[in-house]
């Protein structure tokens, strides 16, 4: 798969063509729609996919803040083994949904709240900041927040917002 299929350029990769269709009253940006295109392609995949690296800006940071037991912060480089982490629970394929966009600012920036169902009866749900690049093309940033922690999700997407605004 070629690094432009991440990237939006071909259709296939994290763009698989694959779209989950907005909820008409939700708030929609680019960053919104990257996150139903990445979960409809990771739904598709039999195992980790090889191009993740390609997806994401050499700066790129994955936060979590959830409470309780959480994945150190990743970089760039640590990324493709976070998300082959999800393939490697032991019960086969992952199957990833988006329940709803919860706010957008401007194209860049969208709180989505998010489930993972590994089909064994164990499912991981948060509510997650996506950050797109300035060319809307490469995740920058990410961060998962409990479900109950809206606030502090939206918090962060209004952090994020005036930091790109006054740059």
């Amino acid at each position: 798969m070629s690094e432009a299929s991440l990237t939006g350029g071909s259709g296939r990769g994290w763009d698989a063509g694959r779209r989950v269709a907005s909820v008409s009253d939700e708030p929609k940006n680019a960053a919104s729609e990257r996150v139903r295109r990445i979960c409809g392609y990771l739904s598709k995949c039999e195992s980790p996919p090889s191009d993740v690296r390609a997806s994401v800006t050499d700066d790129f940071v994955l936060e979590d803040r959830r409470r309780g037991p959480t994945f150190p912060t990743t970089d760039a480089d640590s990324f493709p083994k976070y998300i082959a982490s999800t393939w490697d629970t032991g019960a086969g394929q992952p199957r990833f949904t988006v329940h709803r966009v919860l706010a957008v600012r401007g194209d860049r920036l969208a709180v989505c709240w998010l489930e993972a169902d590994y089909g064994n009866g164990w499912t991981w749900e948060s509510i997650e900041v996506m950050e797109l690049d300035t060319t809307l093309t490469l995740i920058q940033r990410m961060v998962d927040f409990d479900v109950d922690d809206v606030d502090a999700a939206i918090a962060e997407l209004d952090r994020l917002q005036s930091q790109a605004d006054a740059s």
